[in-house]
């Protein structure tokens, strides 16, 4: 569903070049290739992503830089539309650095896209942004996958206060997935048609809730960051 979303959101932004680092599997990537977008995709792991990429018909258009994404360069790859990371700041000891690394890549009015869990849920156990009180710590953590190496979650505010911070504008920014769409807390299994329909249903009803109801029952956030 985060996939899914992601790509619907990229591809109504309708940008001509994008970067995506921590690309993983390289779908979203072969997406955007396939509605003519020239991609470059990053991940940690360079030959993990260039096996996942030559599965997809429009691999060979797609250009893989591997490596830690902090060690890319704008002189080596030039400027973006727009910069993809899903899933990938709760993974990082300092964030503000992420950001203010990834506006490097950006064009003029340039945009990032942002997709990670909401700290604001009411099952989340995990510290968030504003609680960490020594972000050095948490560096031998850093850049581990999967939510085993989740070392805080943002809520949206936190996320905002971040963007403006490193003087990025908010386009936009909405928490969405509750746990029988997105599979959460057993959800995941139990399949069926009614259980979808409901699924689908319960989603668009907390969308019309207000925010601080819709932040504590979705489980996920994604943001689009623009510079001014």
């Amino acid at each position: 569903m985060r996939s899914l979303l992601a790509i619907q959101d990229a591809i109504r932004l309708k940008p001509t070049r994008v970067l995506e680092v921590a690309a993983g599997g390289g779908g979203l990537a072969a997406s955007l290739t396939k509605v003519g977008c020239s991609v470059v995709v990053n991940d940690l792991l360079e030959e993990q992503i260039t096996g996942a990429i030559k599965e997809y018909c429009t691999g060979d258009t797609i250009k893989v830089v591997g490596g830690n994404m902090f060690d890319l360069s704008p002189i080596q790859l030039c400027k973006f539309d727009l910069v993809i990371a899903c899933e990938v700041i709760e993974h990082v000891a300092h964030p503000e650095d992420l950001l203010n690394h990834l506006k490097k890549f950006l064009k003029p009015e340039g945009r990032i896209l942002l997709t990670t869990p909401n700290g604001a849920h009411f099952r989340n156990n995990l510290p968030t942004y504003s609680e960490i009180s020594d972000f050095d710590e948490l560096e031998s953590y850093q850049f581990k996958p999967d939510a085993d190496g989740h070392l805080f979650l943002f809520t949206p505010q936190e996320l905002s206060k971040l963007a403006e911070t490193v003087g990025l504008q908010i386009e936009q920014i909405s928490v969405w997935g509750t746990p029988m769409l997105s599979g959460h807390f057993g959800f995941r299994f139990m399949a069926g048609r009614f259980l979808t329909r409901a699924a689908y249903k319960t989603e668009l009803l907390v969308q019309h809730m207000r925010s601080s109801k819709r932040e504590r029952l979705c489980v996920a956030l994604s943001a689009i960051l623009r510079l001014p």
